[in-house]
């Protein structure tokens, strides 16, 4: 098996700066002792897996919340009653693991931590180092130089900092953190953009033809190419612009060139734009980017154009004539080729106008002169003539180039120099730069193992929470499963009575008749036979029986002649035969009491929708769920649930006797639901029931119910009442009125008693009542009393106190 690869340290320097992350007594203090050892069991499974991915930190911080975990269970005094579960629960021999493993990691760990602060010491002090090695370099340079240029800005001794400009190194440093929006404009022209451009970070062409003086931002960015509009319209959301052609560079950014009249669109022809801070200038230009990053460019061997601000060394040192020290032999003159006569101003003139040497831009146009002029003499064999006095002439010339070459030489060296403390200062910004960076990777790593820790200890709470939910789920299961099982045994009782309720209900009338029969002639032959033997008795108190002559009284056939007896019991059992026999019995239809229905079990005993919550509560105290809208008829029903007598009489069943099957409003329906809904309240078997089969069936019988919208509560109440009265009224019928003797009762009994006769029922018993109507002319003062039944009345609250009766106030 290959060896783990050890992960980085990132969450301390020592092992003691891990001790506050496995410090969490606190956060468990208080929780049980099981839910502590499932914890516990999880934290040995993320130190296993941190140490086999090479994270020693994680895993030395989770053996030591393991540890700490066991500990504070073995002081609970759960752990001491039951310490062979506990035990068990966390393991033989996982603790002894447990510590091997975290003295192990505690020592790899400090070992990794010294030599980890021993190399950043080290790397500290080789810093230190350089920084004053190049500090000491710079101040061996500076003695060398003769001094600064005039144009150079020294502070201290050191080129001060520049807020107009930035060089290739800053600009590849910011670029490099991805942590500012840079906008890079490249000024030079098109075709010179197209061959080689930066290829790092949002670099766009603003062709240096269209920039000119006056012209706005807007309107230089509608003649700017297709490609580069979407990055210049995005330029206020850019911290940082840079500007940048081929040479430009802070000492050479002046009123007239391209950057500068681009720069000056930016700052004050731009309205409604605000940069986050000044356009900067690119130290040297593309030239300078070119030979510093030339990886970051689309071709790195593109031709620089020359210096418009410098002369060519190479064409100006071409245009240097040296003399010769040496003085030639005097030469021998052939007189005979001697040419014509040639004036000797002319010929000075003309040597004059060969030596004089050009401005240093026309360098090489006069050396090719120069050429020109020593071939034409050479092609017509003309002898130059020598003026001595034009030697004095050119050494001085030389000795003024010389020193421009000089000083031409020593500013690009302090250029050079100047440069140096500068790319110091760029190391030593960098290393801040990266110091920065490791103090934040790590203030986030930080974070980052917070948020963790934060995380794990919600999540044991969870877990620990999630557990006592099950603990509770799996009593209330085993609840529900013993009250289902009660349940389920009295419906099948219920069903096995209402069978053969059915049963005796379907038996026909002819068979009840047979039956009626039978058992009327066993109860007369029962008097038949008893009538025998009290005669039998008595007539053996009386007689006496003698031997018949010429027959055997023992005979089976023969048939008694005479008697002896007194009176004859035989001819009298004879006439109570023919009479028994013969006799009809008579029958009074009049006085057959009605037959009374029995009552129906079938409505009652079936499975209705209440989706209840099981739970042992006390009766009477079963909650109702809202079905949408449905809380104006939970209050209702909750009312009619808690009026005593409606209690006792839904719930002992004596309405099945009222019930009113046939009336014409809802055929008993809702008396129904509404007593098995009291029934199930009152049952005490569950914590909250839902109406549905109620709500069903007022719905049938009126839409408006039907849907989920909120009603008013005193119109279903109003409506429920009338349901309730009609199905438990014992007059199914109207009675027609009978004449009585009301001489003796007021109109108000009389009116009541009228009411009384048609409409008989619970409901009209605990809420109805009478309203006497009056209506006085108020001319002739004659009074019109009618008296009317209500069954709800409507009453003011009183505004005068908080409190109020009933029978107080009303």
């Amino acid at each position: 098996m290959p060896e783990t690869k050890l992960k980085s340290l990132h969450m301390g320097k020592s092992v003691e700066d891990l001790q506050k992350y496995y410090n969490i007594g606190e956060s468990i203090k208080g929780r049980k002792a099981k839910a502590l050892c499932n914890s516990a069991d999880k934290l040995l499974s993320e130190a296993t897996k941190h140490r086999l991915s090479g994270d020693e930190e994680m895993s030395y911080v989770n053996y030591m919340k393991y540890l700490t975990i066991v500990t504070m269970v073995q002081g609970l005094e759960e752990y001491k009653k039951e310490k062979a579960y506990f035990n068990h629960l966390l393991g033989k021999h996982n603790v002894s693991l447990a510590l091997d493993m975290a003295e192990k990691l505690a020592g790899s760990l400090q070992q990794r931590y010294k030599l980890m602060n021993e190399q950043q010491k080290i790397e500290a002090e080789q810093l230190a180092q350089e920084e004053r090695e190049a500090k000491e370099e710079l101040k061996r340079k500076q003695v060398k130089l003769e001094g600064p240029s005039e144009d150079t800005n020294l502070v201290n001794g050191t080129p001060g900092a520049s807020d107009i400009s930035i060089s290739s190194r800053q600009l590849y440093s910011l670029l490099q953190e991805n942590e500012t929006n840079i906008l890079i404009l490249d000024s030079r022209p098109a075709p010179s953009y197209d061959e080689s451009h930066m290829t790092i970070g949002n670099c766009i062409n603003v062709p240096e033809g269209i920039v000119k003086p006056g012209i706005s931002a807007a309107a230089l960015e509608r003649v700017l190419p297709p490609e580069s509009r979407l990055s210049w319209s995005q330029r206020k959301d850019a911290d940082l612009i840079v500007l940048l052609d081929w040479f430009t560079s802070e000492k050479s950014h002046q009123p007239g060139t391209n950057l500068y009249t681009l720069k000056n669109i930016l700052i004050r022809w731009d309205p409604g734009i605000i940069y986050k801070s000044a356009p900067l200038i690119l130290e040297g230009g593309y030239e300078d980017w070119l030979l510093t990053y030339p990886m970051h460019t689309t071709c790195s061997q593109v031709k620089v154009p020359a210096h418009p601000g410098l002369p060519d060394l190479d064409d100006l040192l071409e245009g240097v004539e040296y003399p010769s020290l040496v003085e030639s032999a005097e030469p021998v003159v052939d007189r005979t080729s001697k040419p014509h006569f040639v004036r000797k101003g002319s010929l000075l003139a003309d040597n004059v106008s060969t030596m004089r040497l050009t401005p240093l831009d026309n360098v090489s146009e006069g050396h090719q002169r120069v050429i020109s002029s020593s071939t034409d003499r050479t092609k017509s064999s003309v002898r130059p003539g020598v003026d001595r006095g034009a030697k004095a002439v050119a050494l001085q010339t030389y000795e003024e180039r010389s020193q421009e070459v000089t000083k031409l030489l020593l500013a690009r060296e302090l250029e050079n120099k100047s440069q140096e403390p500068e790319d110091s200062n760029k190391v030593k910004a960098q290393n801040e730069q990266e110091i920065l960076r490791i103090s934040k990777e790590k203030e986030a790593e930080e974070e980052r193992v917070r948020l963790l820790q934060d995380r794990e200890e919600e999540l044991l709470l969870d877990i620990t929470k999630l557990e006592e939910r099950q603990q509770i789920e799996e009593a209330e299961k085993q609840l529900l499963k013993d009250q289902l099982e009660k349940y389920r045994q009295s419906e099948e009782e219920a069903a096995e009575k209402a069978e053969s309720q059915k049963e005796d209900d379907t038996k026909t009338p002819a068979e009840r008749q047979r039956m009626r029969d039978a058992e009327k002639a066993r109860k007369l032959e029962e008097e038949k036979q008893k009538e025998k033997e009290r005669d039998k008795q008595e007539h053996e108190k009386g007689t006496y029986y003698t031997q018949l002559r010429g027959g055997d009284m023992s005979s089976s056939t023969s048939v008694m002649k005479r008697s002896h007896s007194s009176p004859n019991i035989a001819q009298m059992m004879d006439d109570v035969d023919v009479g028994v026999k013969n006799k009809v019995p008579q029958f009074d239809r009049t006085i057959k009491p009605l037959q009374k229905p029995q009552p129906s079990e079938i409505k009652a005993a079936r499975q209705r929708n209440f989706s209840p919550v099981w739970g042992n509560v006390g009766r009477g105290l079963t909650g109702l769920k809202n079905l949408g809208n449905s809380c104006y008829m939970n209050s209702i029903i909750q009312c009619i649930n808690h009026t005593t007598p409606l209690a006792f009489y839904f719930c002992g069943g004596d309405y099945r006797e009222d019930v009113n099957h046939h009336n014409d409003s809802t055929q008993g329906e809702v008396a129904e639901e509404v007593a098995a809904v009291v029934r199930a309240l009152w049952s005490g078997q569950f914590r909250s029931i839902a109406c549905r089969d109620l709500k069903s069936v007022v719905g049938q019988h009126r839409k408006q119910f039907q849907g989920y919208e909120q009603q008013d509560s005193h119109e279903f109440l109003t409506i429920l009442m009338d349901w309730l009265h009609e199905d438990l009224n014992k007059r199914s019928r109207k009675l027609p009125l009978r004449e009585t003797n009301n001489e003796n009762l007021s109109l108000a009994d009389q009116a009541w008693n009228k009411f009384r006769r048609c409409n008989e029922s619970l409901i009209r018993s605990l809420f109805y009542g009478q309203q006497r109507s009056t209506v006085r002319c108020c001319k002739c003062h004659e009074e019109s009393v009618t008296y009317e039944a209500f069954s709800d009345l409507s009453l003011p609250l009183p505004s005068s106190s908080n409190k109020c009766s009933l029978v107080v106030s009303f």
